[in-house]
C-alpha cells in the first residue's frame, strides 16, 4: 500500500523521493532550450539541483521540531508531486535557492511558539529572509509572516521586534563588502527594483487558479477539522497560510519570474495536505486519493516535458 509505505520515515523514502525529483530535474533540463554543456551552464544547474534536494532534507526535521504533523513522509511526497505539476519552475536556480533559504527561515519562525531563545530565532529567521532576498528580491515580503509570529508568540518584548533590523544590518554589511570587492556599487539599487507585472491574462494563469482553488479548499477543511484541537498546531498552520498567500501574490505581481514563484507555496500546502490525510480514517479512500494524486502529477509532468 502506498499510504502505508509513506506513513513512515525511513531512508528508502528519501531515496525514492530524491531519486524521483532528480530524474524529473534531469529530464526537464534536457528538454529545455539551453544545453547543459554550454559554458557557464553546467555548474549552476548542479548547484540548483543540490539546493533542490537539500530542501527535502529540511522538510521532515522542520515537521518534527515544530510539531506541524505526525512524523511521516507524506509532506515530502506531496512536495515532490507538486514539484512535478509545476516542473518548469525548477529551471530557475534563483527561485530554488531562495526557496531553500525561506524554508530555513520558516523553521525558525514556527519554532517561536516554544518561547525559548526567541531573539536568536528571530535574528536567524530574518537573516535567512534577507539572504533569500539577495538572491530573489521579492522574498523580502516574507518578513510579514515572521512579524505575525512575533505578535502571536512573543510580541511583549520590544527587542524581539527590533531583531530583524539587526539582521538587516548584518546582511547589508555583507552586500556592501560584495559591492566593494567587485566594484558593483549599484547592486542594491538595480537588484531591489521590484518590477510589477502590468498585465493579467486569466488564460495564462488557468493552471495556477485551479491550484489556488483546490489549495484553499484543502486549507479550509483542515482548519475546520482541527479547530477543536489544541491551538498550537492551528496557529502554526495559520502562519503557514500567510506564507502561502504571499507566495500566490508574488506569482501575480512579479514581472520577472511570474509563475515560477509558485515554488514558495509548495511547503505550506504540503503541510496542509499532510494534516488533511491524517484526518482520513477510510483506508481505501486514502489509498485511492493518493493514487489519483500520483497519477495526475505524473501525467502533468509528462505534459510539461513534451510541451
Amino acid at each position: 500500500m502506498i499510504s502505508s509505505f509513506f506513513s513512515k520515515t525511513k531512508p528508502i523514502n528519501y531515496v525514492i523521493v530524491l531519486g524521483f525529483c532528480t530524474l524529473l530535474y534531469i529530464l526537464m533540463v534536457s528538454v529545455s532550450a539551453v544545453s547543459i554543456f554550454e559554458n557557464g551552464v553546467f555548474l549552476p544547474k548542479i548547484i540548483s539541483l543540490f539546493f533542490l534536494l537539500l530542501t527535502f532534507l529540511v522538510i521532515n526535521p522542520t515537521l518534527k521540531a515544530d510539531k506541524l504533523a505526525e512524523l511521516s513522509s507524506f509532506t515530502m511526497l506531496f512536495y515532490a508531486l507538486l514539484l512535478a505539476v509545476f516542473l518548469p519552475m525548477v529551471l530557475s536556480g534563483k527561485i530554488v535557492i531562495s526557496n531553500f533559504l525561506l524554508l530555513l527561515a520558516t523553521d525558525k519562525v514556527l519554532a517561536l511558539k516554544f518561547e525559548k531563545n526567541t531573539k536568536y530565532k528571530i535574528f536567524e529567521a530574518s537573516l535567512f529572509v534577507f539572504l533569500s532576498s539577495v538572491v530573489m528580491e521579492w522574498t523580502v515580503v516574507f518578513l510579514i509572516p515572521m512579524y505575525i509570529a512575533i505578535y502571536v508568540y512573543c510580541g511583549k518584548q520590544l527587542r524581539n521586534w527590533l531583531m530583524p533590523l539587526a539582521a538587516m544590518v548584518v546582511c547589508l554589511m555583507g552586500v556592501l563588502c560584495y559591492s566593494g570587492l567587485f566594484d558593483d556599487w549599484g547592486f542594491i539599487q538595480n537588484h531591489y527594483a521590484f518590477k510589477l507585472n502590468g498585465t493579467f491574462d486569466a488564460f495564462a494563469y488557468i493552471g495556477i487558479l485551479c491550484y489556488l482553488f483546490l489549495a484553499l479548499v484543502i486549507m479550509f477543511i483542515v482548519l475546520v477539522k482541527l479547530g477543536n484541537r489544541g491551538m498550537g498546531r492551528i496557529l502554526s498552520l495559520r502562519i503557514l497560510f500567510a506564507y502561502f498567500v504571499l507566495g500566490i501574490l508574488l506569482v501575480f505581481v512579479s514581472e520577472e519570474s511570474g509563475s515560477n514563484m509558485i515554488l514558495y507555496t509548495l511547503f505550506p500546502i504540503s503541510v496542509f495536505l499532510t494534516n488533511y490525510f491524517e484526518t482520513i480514517r477510510d483506508k481505501r479512500f486514502k489509498e485511492g486519493l493518493l493514487s489519483v494524486m500520483i497519477i495526475t502529477s505524473l501525467i502533468i509532468a509528462g505534459f510539461n516535458l513534451v510541451q
